[in-house]
């Protein structure tokens, strides 16, 4: 292995060091209590070493949010990709369904993302948000095949936030804990499926 990808890989694990430490600060303490002294407290570092990786605590939560998108996105890929003859109502169907699977399988890190108060999650509208882009080709292939609604550029802004909300009010609450998680998470997709269906 070279220098630089050694390098690489280095600061991806310093940075999960720090990522994992704040997340534990965060969900005990607050975010209002999370400090770059705190952080390398709990890791054996020195609060220098902290900020070559993060100018200030808001680029941690920011982080934290895309760790949880990034983790959604690479979901619904490989969940499409193994059912590639699926139909458009089946592909959105399991695309929300995952979503919300995904966005609650950290819970300690949704939970910290939270309380963080930012929207690193979800940085709106943007021509380079994978994720909004991967739902907009689905609803524009939908409206195509005549099964969904008429689609504008808000459209899968407006479905993320609906989802985003459904997962967020989950891991506030611990819905996931409950017997009926799935047939909760069934429910809101078919409200969510019925709104936007021809």
């Amino acid at each position: 292995m070279d220098i630089k990808k050694r390098r690489s890989i280095e600061k991806e694990k310093m940075k999960h060091l720090i990522l994992n430490a704040s997340i534990k600060i965060i969900n005990k303490d607050g975010f209002d209590s999370l400090s770059m002294r705190k952080i390398a407290d709990l890791i054996g570092y020195s609060p220098t070493t902290i900020y070559i990786y993060y100018e200030n605590k808001a680029q941690i939560a920011t982080d934290i949010g895309n760790e949880i998108f990034n983790s959604i996105i690479n979901d619904i890929s490989k969940l499409l990709s193994k059912q590639p003859d699926l139909t458009i109502e089946e592909k959105l169907t399991e695309s929300f369904q995952q979503f919300i699977m995904s966005m609650t399988s950290h819970p300690e890190m949704g939970r910290a993302f939270i309380k963080s108060g930012t929207s690193g999650m979800f940085r709106g509208k943007t021509d380079d948000n994978q994720g909004e882009n991967m739902l907009h080709s689905l609803l524009i292939e939908g409206y195509a095949q005549g099964i969904i609604k008429e689609v504008n550029d808000n459209s899968s802004w407006m479905i993320l936030t609906a989802l985003i909300g459904f997962g967020m009010n989950a891991l506030e609450n611990q819905l996931f804990l409950l017997d009926n998680w799935h047939n909760l998470i069934a429910s809101f997709v078919d409200i969510l499926m019925h709104g936007i269906s021809k």
